[in-house]
This record gives C-alpha cells, structure tokens and sequence, in this order.
C-alpha cells in the first residue's frame, strides 16, 4: 500500500511512506511480563530475539518518525522498520551478554493458569 500510494502521489510531490515498529518497550509488554512465574525472564527472552539485543523504545519510534519527516526529504515507498533486526531470521540473535534460556527452563508457564 506504501508503495502504491507513493507511486499515484508522487505527482503531486507527496511523499508516502511508513513505519513497521516491532518489540518496542510499552507497559503493555510489563503487564503481559507480569503474568509469567519469572517476568525477568521472559523480557530477557525476548530481548534475545533482536540483533540489538534489546526491546527499542518508543522515544526510537519517535525518532524514526522525525526523521522521515523531516530528513528523508528523498524517501517516498519507503517502509522503515524499527525492530532491532527482528526481521533477519528467526530465533535468538542478540549476541550481547549471557544465551537466556528462560524456554528451556520452564519460565514461560504461564502463572494464571495455575
């Protein structure tokens, strides 16, 4: 859709583009955290499934948006994804600090239904 919008818009020299956020810290990502026998371990985990080996924020996000709106004055069609390299392979990447192996453990029960 970013794509095709910046395509018919571009003759009227509108720029199209978007943002795909993907493990940005919220307290959504606490509260669901929370739930679980051992939150520090489930935030680690998913800590491990980025590159960057840790959950971007949504000041990154703000960020982003700043940018292509006021830097990328020569992006149109583009999509910017904000995921700390999420989207490369699947699995745990980050190859910062100790492998967490909260999966293996049994910390990912979850505690309400117990």
């Amino acid at each position: 859709m970013t794509k095709a919008l910046a395509i018919d818009e571009s003759k009227y020299g509108v720029r199209v583009n978007s943002i795909s956020p993907s493990h940005i810290w919220t307290p959504l990502w606490e509260r669901e955290a929370n739930r679980f026998k051992n939150p520090e371990a489930i935030v680690q985990e998913g800590e491990s499934y980025q590159l960057m080996g840790r959950f971007g924020t949504p000041e990154e996000v703000a960020l982003g948006v700043l940018f292509l709106a006021a830097d990328g004055t020569f992006c149109t069609g583009l999509n910017l994804l904000l995921t700390g390299g999420a989207e490369v392979g699947f699995g745990r990447k980050s190859q910062m600090g100790p492998d967490s192996s909260a999966i293996d453990s049994g910390n990912l029960k979850d505690s309400s239904s117990n």
